[in-house]
């Protein structure tokens, strides 16, 4: 492989938080399921989109946040064989937020939080500029067709489909100059690598801000081989990268030589993940709580099921700051 705020996320629905934030007093909100005022079963007889307006109400409901304090980076329809999805990118001055939400219902399919601090006035123009005008494009042929399946309504999300290495920042205009997602940036690292998303383990993918540009960091593992890619937000090409085979540890092995610092026990942080979604131990299923070393640093990664909701919260091992959190759909 993010702050007030109702608790702390990394990821927010039936039980929906989100924020993020380590353990202190300026921890973000939960995100609670969607407020009363914001519908997120409308839709019209024929059964076409909701508007973008009503998907980024229902988001930034989830995570506790106004509009005013968040820069949207990325706004796509994507329409498949499983339906219609927006996707929709936004960050804060200390998160990252990428939400998948049904397009008819207005459903949060899945949510995460990763805690970052971020310079929002720095966001190119052009792209918040994009990202209205795709916004608005998308509102107005949904509200005035129904329809998502033509047009530029019905465009696949850029992202997964575009040739990073034949796209250019200043070639982009319109609903191209948005970035390109986080499982874009993912899935160019992946090419690049020659690996599919089934061999390796992703550790983090988040926008950052380095060299005069915003770009994607995306570190994954494959066996005992670290990989770092710098992914550029907007086109998608491979700025650098680099290929480690490091030794990191693994679940069940004995830390105590890899560092002499103080850890806190599997139980804590169990515990503390669970507080940081608002839950108890009998609430959820099948929690899994393992250790991984990874950037200097040691971490537990802590999974559960609420349902048909799968959570993953990665905690730190030294200071118990929740480092990740994510929930979605089974």
């Amino acid at each position: 492989m993010v702050r007030g705020k109702k608790l702390v996320i990394t990821g927010c629905i039936l039980t929906l938080l989100a924020g993020c934030g380590a353990e202190s007093s300026s921890m973000p909100p939960v995100a609670t399921e969607p407020s009363e005022g914001i519908q997120t079963d409308v839709k019209n007889e024929s059964g076409s989109c909701i508007t973008i307006a009503r998907a980024k109400a229902v988001v930034l409901e989830n995570a506790d946040i106004s509009e005013e304090n968040v820069r949207f980076v990325r706004v796509h329809l994507d329409t498949d064989d499983a339906g219609s999805k927006y996707d929709i990118e936004f960050i804060s001055e200390d998160a990252q937020y990428d939400y998948v939400v049904n397009a008819v219902t207005g459903e949060i399919i899945s949510m995460n939080c990763e805690n970052r601090e971020y310079n929002i006035a720095t966001v190119p123009a052009e792209v918040t500029q994009a990202v209205d005008a795709q916004s608005m494009e998308l509102q107005n042929h949904v509200v005035q067709t129904g329809n998502t399946q033509s047009g530029s309504a019905g465009t696949q999300a850029a992202g997964g489909n575009r040739n990073a290495e034949t796209h250019s920042a200043d070639t982009q205009t319109g609903a191209d100059a948005q970035y390109i997602g986080v499982e874009a940036a993912k899935q160019a690292a992946l090419d690049h690598a020659g690996l599919s998303a089934g061999e390796v383990r992703f550790v983090h993918a988040h926008l950052e801000f380095d060299d005069g540009r915003w770009q994607y960091d995306v570190e994954f593992h494959r066996g005992t081989t670290e990989y770092d890619y710098d992914i550029d937000a907007l086109t998608g090409a491979v700025l650098s990268y680099d290929s480690d085979a490091e030794y990191f540890q693994h679940a069940g092995d004995n830390i105590n030589h890899i560092t002499e610092r103080e850890v806190i026990t599997q139980e804590r942080a169990k515990q503390l993940a669970l507080e940081y979604a608002g839950l108890s131990e009998a609430d959820v299923l099948h929690l899994k709580c393992e250790f991984d070393y990874d950037d200097g640093r040691g971490e537990y990664e802590i999974e559960w099921k609420v349902g048909n909701m799968e959570y993953s919260c990665d905690v730190d091992a030294h200071t118990g700051a929740i480092l990740s959190f994510e929930k979605e759909l089974d």
